[in-house]
């Protein structure tokens, strides 16, 4: 097992690395301090303070932007904080799968409030219209109520959730509910249209632009009361509380309901959609009716448009299956989409297929959606804006083991859209994900066989109406992975996004395209952190593995290996257009093939008329390879244009900063 990343990066404390606090600017992180050492040396203070003081004055020039996160601001102001924000986002995204068995998901709204700055979200308990809700929950995991009268209780609490989460929307207008609820595949089609490369927009495209993207900047909708009562229902899939239910229901049975609903439906609950709950049996059946509540206690079944709660009528749907080897699939939306309520699909045991088309697989709009799998080997296949995609929501895709196949067009695997939150989490295993060969390449001149990804720990604003959010793919095992995605994707941002790409450790392949593997584009920052493992790194056309542009940062850091990088121009520390891009790797004998403007380099500055920072740090003793000149084994170079080279034997970021080429 190679060592973690704070062991050879000195990133600053362990604690740091641990979700601990974020240090302040008089603790800045042994990587910062050895960029600032090479600076010194070359006498570089005056042009490395002007870029820092620049991007430092960013929030407050940008300040009528709506929504901006707070954490993408200190990034901007104190650009040595993304690692250590990367590791805290890490951290509290991972926990369910690392936690003792019995962690309840409930665990993950409050980091979700945390990173989305909703500073006065306080948790279900202590709202006082959510008093019946919780007071619900508590009767509802009382072990003591079984059959008829938990079903009952099921159906009373799903209700009034959904009453909840319609006073979370009082305040839309009639033209916003409209969109909301009734129009929102149109800005799916109409980010598309917008997307392809030498077309101008048609003018219905256009409108329903101009029409969502008031609606995510006006933001009406309660989102902390959203996430209180998504909090609540999250109970539902607490592990502990999934295998009671068996016991709780499993001899429980009312012949009428299987005459009505089928043979394998034990019994049902409710008299509309929103308060309905269905019971099916262990037996091989096709789910195709709808429930606000359908819990299966086992059996390889078949699921129609499973979780999918996009209506004024129907604002919870959750799906319990406690075992098989089940089918989910749906035409678009779903299975699994929300808009403005709350999806969650839980698959307890079993090797599953989760097939969608248009917004499905863990995908939101102004709501929340969760697809947990706790066990088996899975395939998820979709088209876009799915596997852990939101628009201005939260969507949460969780598999805790196994090796999982997934495969989408763009938009996917932690992709986000707007000021919401977004990740796809896989507990272990040899995964591949794919998320590319689709979408047209939105420049239309980034060379052969280049398409549009925005995937993979990549979140995106609309530029000048919506910021961007928080998105992330995290792999946590120490797997063989295999990651390929079109352009925009592997741990970026856009527009005052901030997106992570983390994987555990294990040899690994990474094939990106045009902004790839840790890049901040436009005010946002990205991350791309590999724990470990001899890695592939590789890039079509231009900017990736540590980039960055417009007065964004990026960073890529590998923690160790014998690592290969076959990439453009603009890569392994390449920055331009006043940003600050950094690429770190901590150990092994490893080769760097780039293009121009790299491994530590810049590029032009026109647009604001202030240079960038560029930054290649490569630690260890072993034998490195460089392609481009003036770089090479235990050397620094640093150069105006702030071009900053660093191949030290030292392993610790600690012992660089005593390295005899910095005094």
């Amino acid at each position: 097992m190679k060592a973690p990343l704070r062991s050879t990066l000195g990133l600053g404390l362990c604690a740091l690395l641990l979700g601990a606090a974020i240090p302040q600017e008089n603790a800045k992180p042994d990587f910062w301090r050895v960029v600032e050492r090479a600076v010194a040396k070359q006498k570089l203070d005056t042009d490395f303070a002007r870029v820092l003081e620049h991007l430092h004055g960013v929030p407050e020039r940008r300040a009528k932007v709506a929504h901006r996160l707070s954490r993408v601001d200190q990034c901007l102001r104190q650009p040595w904080l993304p690692p250590a924000l990367a590791a805290d986002l890490k951290d509290r995204l991972q926990r369910p799968l690392t936690h003792a068995s019995g962690t309840p998901f409930p665990s993950l709204v409050s980091p979700v409030a945390h990173w989305l700055d909703m500073d006065n979200y306080a948790g279900p308990d202590r709202v006082a219209d959510l008093e019946y809700l919780t007071k619900t929950w508590q009767r509802l995991q009382n072990p003591d109520t079984r059959g008829a009268d938990l079903l009952q209780l099921l159906s009373t609490f799903v209700e009034e959730a959904h009453l909840q989460l319609q006073a979370a929307h009082g305040e839309l207008t009639p033209e916003q509910r409209s969109l909301l609820f009734e129009e929102h595949l149109d800005f799916f089609e109409a980010w598309l249209d917008r997307h392809r490369p030498n077309q101008r927009m048609g003018a219905e495209s256009t409108q329903a632009l101009r029409d969502f993207s008031s609606l995510f900047a006006e933001l009406k909708s309660d989102r902390e009361h959203i996430l209180a009562v998504t909090e609540c229902l999250l109970g539902l899939s607490n592990p502990t509380f999934m295998k009671s239910l068996a016991q709780r229901l499993g001899k429980f049975q009312d012949p009428s309901a299987s005459e009505e609903y089928g043979p394998d439906v034990l019994a049902v609950e409710g008299d509309t959609d929103w308060n309905r709950v269905v019971l099916m049996g262990k037996g091989k059946s096709t789910q195709d009716f709808t429930a606000a509540l359908t819990i299966d206690l086992g059996g390889d079944d078949t699921y129609e448009n499973a979780a999918v709660a996009d209506s004024e009528d129907m604002l919870v749907n959750i799906v319990l299956d406690l075992g098989g080897d089940d089918l989910y699939e749906s035409s678009d939306p779903g299975p699994v989409f929300s808009a403005g309520g709350v999806a969650i699909l839980v698959d307890r045991k079993g090797s599953d297929t989760y097939q969608s088309e248009r917004a499905g697989l863990a995908s939101s709009i102004l709501g929340f959606a969760a697809l947990i799998d706790l066990e088996g080997n899975d395939t998820y296949t979709s088209e876009d804006y799915s596997q852990g995609h939101s628009t201005c929501g939260v969507a949460l895709l969780y598999d805790s083991s196994g090796d999982d196949s997934y495969s989408a067009h763009a938009h996917a695997q932690g992709g986000g859209i707007g000021h919401g939150l977004c990740a796809l989490v896989d507990g272990g295993g040899n995964d591949s994900y794919l998320s590319d060969l689709h979408w047209p390449d939105v420049y239309g001149d980034s060379g052969p066989d280049v398409y549009h990804g925005a995937s993979q720990g990549y979140s995106t604003g609309i530029r000048s109406t919506v910021v961007g959010g928080v998105a992330a793919l995290l792999d946590l095992g120490e797997g063989t992975d295999r990651y390929q995605a079109g352009s925009f994707s592997q741990g970026g941002g856009y527009y005052f996004g901030f997106g992570l790409m983390f994987d555990g450790g294990g040899d690994d392949e990474a094939h990106g395209s045009r902004y790839a593997q840790g890049f901040g584009v436009h005010q946002a920052v990205g991350v791309k952190w590999d724990a470990g493992g001899n890695d592939l790194y590789k890039c079509r056309s231009v900017a990736h593995t540590g980039m960055a542009w417009d007065e964004g940062v990026g960073y890529l850091l590998d923690d160790a290996g014998d690592d290969i990088y076959r990439v453009g121009d603009l890569g392994c520390g390449g920055a331009a257009q006043t940003g600050i891009a950094i690429c770190i790797d901590g150990g092994g004998a490893d080769q760097y093939s780039t293009g121009k403007e790299s491994q530590g380099g810049t590029g032009s500055a026109e647009y604001h008329s202030v240079p960038s920072i560029g930054v290649l740090i490569d630690l260890g003793g072993e034998t490195d390879s460089y392609s481009l000149e003036e770089r090479g084994d235990n050397l620094l170079r640093a150069t105006v244009g702030l071009q900053i080279f660093l191949d030290d034997k030292a392993k610790r970021m600690s012992k660089a900063l005593k390295s005899k080429l910095l005094r």
